[in-house]
């Protein structure tokens, strides 16, 4: 199994790898939001332990970004303790929430616990008709031919199938494209535009709706 722990307190993500490796585990370690993000979204990661309080991205800033990607199990630790705190990144999409501080042998139960729960319920493809997306490979497949699409392409239309059968806005779509950063409200419609273009062009016309005003849908139904 490997894990990825996101925290910026060395102490703490040390003593926790160290943990962790010592049952034969491997650890991947990332001291910042905007890192931790990046490795989680490269895959390879079984688990994701992160802390809320992050420099360069808020750790709930990480997870809502995860979440519009991949269902990884993510353990989110801090040292908040209150239910609001607790209660607003489960909302998010969190497997689970640990207050600081905990031990070892705690933290290994409750990512037991996890990857129970999500045994058979992560999903690591998704099929629309034609077209599957595979989003640990972040690859895309039409007729069973692979897609080549490019890595912004695939964040959006990721998004897109996350929430499929639900209108997205062109912000949330922005922000699946570019976490984390803030872009001119004049250039978020022509970049969408761009991009949804494009993926009709390689994956079919009708496999994005735009709802004028709204956003775009992808259809609820599954291949």
């Amino acid at each position: 199994m490997r894990v990825l722990v996101i925290d910026d307190e060395d102490s703490a993500r040390r003593a926790v790898a160290l943990g962790l490796r010592a049952t034969g585990v491997e650890v991947v370690e990332a001291a910042d939001g905007p890192t931790g993000l990046a490795r989680a979204l490269a895959g390879g990661v079984d688990l994701v332990v992160l802390d809320l309080r992050l420099p360069g991205m808020e750790g709930e800033t990480v997870l809502a970004t995860l979440r519009r990607s991949s269902a990884m199990p993510v353990i989110v630790v801090s040292s908040k303790r209150h239910e609001d705190d607790r209660v607003g990144v489960l909302d998010l999409g969190a497997d689970d929430y640990l207050v600081k501080p905990f031990t070892i042998r705690e933290l290994e139960a409750r990512i037991r616990a996890v990857l129970r729960r999500s045994e058979g319920g992560v999903t690591s493809a998704a099929t629309i008709g034609d077209v599957t997306l595979h989003f640990p490979s972040r690859t895309a497949t039409r007729g069973g031919e692979p897609v080549a699409l490019t890595a912004q392409e695939f964040a959006l239309l990721a998004c897109l199938v996350r929430h499929r059968g639900r209108i997205v806005s062109r912000a949330m779509l922005e922000e699946a494209i570019h976490p984390g950063e803030a872009i001119p409200e004049e250039m978020v419609s022509n970049v969408v535009d761009v991009l949804v273009l494009r993926l009709r062009r390689k994956l079919g016309r009708d496999l994005i709706t735009t709802r004028r005003g709204q956003g775009f849908i992808i259809d609820g139904a599954e291949g």
